[in-house]
């Protein structure tokens, strides 16, 4: 074995007898709502055997009964997970979406360049279009909304960068709720009838 193994191993037996790893588990796991978390780690504060505690920065005695009631934010989900714990409004769902497209953008780009490197991507297309025809024209439309959501939302951000509407107190900003709600519905609407359109163009 080693030198430096036989050293790594002694500093994690040691990280372990001194509580060190059970106690970066704990904290770790309290963050995880669904893991079990949610707790305070017994040692918070408290004298251990790595720390002296938190009394020199003021730390009141009761500290950790007020951190275990403390309000803590609802996750975005129920804690069934089942459903929406807010109601989410179209801003929220455009948000969300430019997310969801960019994401499906990377891997449809990254997927058919893996095609194209290692075959032949016109061939296998042609053979999709062969295959499987009534798949054409939804597939055509899993591919043409994520670009066209994408873009627009992406031209949205770049206005919202660029736009100079001198003082709040005499414009509207187009941050405002009512503005990001009718640019939303927009984007979404003007992509939908672009991806029914390119979906059934053929060439």
């Amino acid at each position: 074995m080693s030198r430096a193994l036989s050293n790594g191993l002694q500093l994690a037996k040691s990280a372990h007898r001194a509580g060190l790893l059970p106690g970066s588990f704990a904290a770790a796991n309290q963050q995880i709502r669904w893991g079990g978390g949610g707790g305070v780690p017994e040692y918070w504060g408290k004298p251990s055997a790595y720390t002296e505690g938190t009394d020199f920065l003021g730390t009141p005695p009761d500290h950790l009964k007020k951190v275990a009631t403390r309000p803590v934010s609802p996750h975005v989900f129920e804690i069934d997970g089942k459903g929406f714990h807010y109601k989410m409004p179209i801003n929220a769902i455009s948000s969300i979406m430019t997310r969801v497209t960019g994401v499906a953008l990377t891997a449809g780009a990254g997927g058919a360049g893996f095609v194209a490197l290692t075959g032949d991507l016109p061939a296998a297309v042609e053979a999709l279009k062969a295959s499987y025809p009534l798949l054409v024209i939804p597939i055509k439309g899993a591919i043409v909304f994520p670009l066209i959501y994408h873009y627009l939302a992406g031209v949205r951000h770049v206005v919202w960068d660029k736009h100079r509407i001198g003082k709040n107190s005499d414009h509207k900003s187009l941050l405002e709720n009512e503005t990001v709600d009718k640019t939303s519905r927009a984007i979404i609407a003007t992509s939908l009838v672009g991806t029914a359109a390119l979906a059934l163009y053929s060439v």
